[in-house]
């Protein structure tokens, strides 16, 4: 096991080399293409002779950052996860919108996008680092007649700090209990996401990659207190030197970005009570058993506060203008720095031969001329001589025909070298009768240089937001619940799939807002074409058409979203169809009903008519018995008056 004394001076060696070291020539053009941004002065300039700066790297980078920030700052919905199944499909999106929701509202997603985006346009390398963070939440409670057992909980709670109690004696029971304030404190994890400036980030400059670099460095001020709340020991802070000798403070960056303050003049009350922390990321045989490892080494100067093993360096990385075999390419400013020097040069000049040509150099004949009377500038102001041939004027050359013409050509190389112009659209196609040409004249060739530009910054983003989305699967400690289009939506990291498939949302035929408007447009014919032929709900659904609406209309406002249109649903066709299965289910089950009523009624109707068969039977017996009866009777009555058996019938 290598120890901190070997291990300082494997990164002391890899440091004195690394590609962007603040003495070596990538940090000083940095500052130099600052300066040029800023139009700050060249150092060459003359007293009495034009000084002008002209601004074409500013003009540049602010050209190129408005029309890629249009493509990635319209709306948050940046990247989408791809589903991996169809039973993936409801994860992907609650990846999705959770991601975007933690990297623009849990952080400023908007700031990070510009800072890492105009790093890369001026400075050659935007830097973006995501880590998680811990971070404490405190709130106040009360408690009021607790028995002696719950007090001795809360007492031992290592989350909880008594601020204040009162013990009391109940006179009835004698039981003692107790009242006051606590602080309740929850430490909880969280993705932090931010922009590195370029001086303070360093790499290996054999590396062309950050995953596979062997040292990776950021270098940062910190105070002691933030040092504490990184969680590092204040006995080894307090054997640290405040003053390392290796600061931020010495930076020709950050001495050209700091264009509005006093120079750092070496005071040492500026830099009191801070500390040069160096987070390093350094693959080195530790443990001595044939493999490298990733270390983290933080450290103040040749303090080492902790060493610790990791998984992966933190950071990301992109540059406009990739070279291939190496991390860190061109950028737009690069090219238009020095056609930003010598169109001020042109201006200069221009502007001193028109001052020559305003006030004339004139010719004296000594003793002849009053000097005081031709030193003065003052238009009418007369010259006193003694002859009228003592002064003359000679001709002075305009050359400014010629100098327009060279800044004319100065332009035409900004914008073929960088693609960089005013100029849009040319007012010959706005003239035209359809939208065609303007599309066309938006992808000409300096939109496409753009473009792939932007096309380079996208697969920057969507690496951030795959480390993010790691993050939240390998560190989430409960389920979170954030506001979705007016929505509480609940999700959980932790049931997430390792997907690696994520698509950025720009891509080279992505354009502005107008461009996209109209590509919509024409897809909204295509699905009124194939409606009208009777598409509807074979090729067109009527969600798909609600969605290109919704699309639309979120286009120029995000909050409208559900606002003018209702979702019909993925089942619904818009088509006059046969009923359901359930709807076919209940049919057959109220035929079975009604067939079976139909038999009930069969059964009582026959029962009657063996009820009114078997009253007719009755009857009969009743006549039977009725006539025997008056046979009898009669019988009876001859057999009287004859006086002898009678049988009758």
């Amino acid at each position: 096991m290598i120890n901190n004394k070997e291990l300082l001076t494997t990164i002391n060696s890899y440091e004195d080399n690394i590609s962007d070291h603040m003495d070596s020539d990538a940090a000083q053009t940095r500052a130099d293409l600052l300066d040029y941004y800023l139009g700050e002065s060249y150092g060459n300039e003359r007293d009495g002779y034009s000084s002008v700066v002209t601004r074409e790297v500013y003009q540049t980078v602010e050209n190129i950052k408005a029309d890629i920030a249009e493509l990635f700052v319209a709306d948050d919905e940046t990247v989408r996860f791809e589903p991996e199944g169809v039973n993936d499909v409801d994860a992907a999106q609650q990846a999705t919108d959770w991601i975007r929701y933690v990297f623009y509202r849990q952080n400023d997603g908007f700031s990070n996008i510009m800072d890492s985006l105009i790093d890369g346009l001026l400075q050659r390398q935007g830097v973006i680092k995501r880590w998680r963070a811990m971070e404490d939440s405190t709130s106040v409670h009360d408690f009021t007649d607790i028995s002696q057992e719950a007090y001795a909980l809360l007492e031992a709670d290592p989350e909880v700090e008594i601020t204040e109690f009162e013990e009391l004696m109940d006179d009835v029971t004698e039981m003692i209990t107790f009242s006051g304030k606590m602080l309740h404190t929850v430490t909880k994890s969280s993705t932090r996401v931010e922009v590195v400036p370029p001086e303070e980030f360093g790499i290996d400059r054999n590396a062309t990659t950050i995953k596979e670099a062997r040292y990776v460095r950021q270098r940062s001020q910190k105070s002691k207190s933030d040092l504490l709340e990184m969680g590092f020991k204040e006995s080894k802070i307090d054997k640290a030197s405040t003053s390392s000798g290796y600061n931020e403070y010495d930076s020709p960056e950050r001495i050209a970005r700091n264009f509005d303050t006093d120079d750092y003049d070496g005071d040492e009350n500026q830099i009191a009570n801070t500390y040069d922390l160096h987070e390093v990321y350094i693959r080195v045989d530790r443990d001595e058993d044939g493999f490298d490892e990733l270390i983290k080494v933080c450290k103040i100067g040749n303090t080492v506060l902790d060493v610790e093993e990791v998984d992966e360096i933190p950071f990301e990385i992109w540059t406009p203008i990739r070279m291939p075999h190496k991390l860190t390419g061109l950028c737009p400013a690069d090219a238009a720095a020095p056609i930003q020097k010598m169109k001020s040069t042109l201006w200069r000049n221009q502007l001193d031969n028109q001052y020559n040509l305003n006030n004339g150099r004139p010719v004296v004949v000594e003793g002849q001329v009053d000097l005081d009377s031709v030193m003065s500038s003052k238009p009418g102001a007369p010259y006193l001589v003694k002859h009228p041939s003592a002064i003359s004027f000679p001709g002075q050359p305009s050359f400014g025909a010629h100098t327009n013409n060279m800044m004319g050509m100065a332009d035409q190389m900004l914008e073929k070298d960088v693609g960089s112009t005013d100029n849009s659209i040319s007012p010959d196609i706005l003239n035209g009768n359809t939208a065609a040409g303007a599309v066309s004249q938006v992808l000409s060739k300096r939109q496409a240089r753009i473009r792939l530009i932007a096309r380079e910054y996208g697969e920057f983003l969507r690496k951030v937001f795959m480390g993010i989305y790691e993050l939240e699967i390998a560190h989430a400690e409960d389920k979170a619940v954030f506001r979705l289009n007016d929505k509480f939506v609940e999700v959980d990291p932790r049931t997430w799939n390792a997907r690696k498939d994520v698509t950025v949302l720009v891509g080279l035929g992505n354009g502005s807002k107008t461009e996209q408007l109209f590509h919509m447009q024409q897809t909204m014919q295509a699905q009124q074409t194939m409606v009208s032929a009777g598409g509807l709900g074979i090729t067109v659904m009527p969600y798909q058409i609600v969605q290109l609406q919704e699309d639309m209309v979120r286009l120029y406002d995000k909050a409208a979203y559900g606002r003018y249109f209702t979702d019909p649903g993925k089942d619904f066709t818009g088509q006059q169809e046969g009923p359901s299965a359930e709807q076919q289910a209940m049919q057959a089950q109220q035929q079975a009903v009604m067939a079976q009523i139909e038999i009930e009624k069969e059964k009582i109707a026959i029962d009657r008519a063996e009820l009114e068969l078997k009253e007719q039977e009755f009857m009969l017996e009743v006549k039977k018995h009725e006539d025997e009866n008056e046979f009898k009777v009669a019988e009876l009555n001859l057999e009287a008056r004859s006086e002898r058996a009678v049988k009758i019938g």
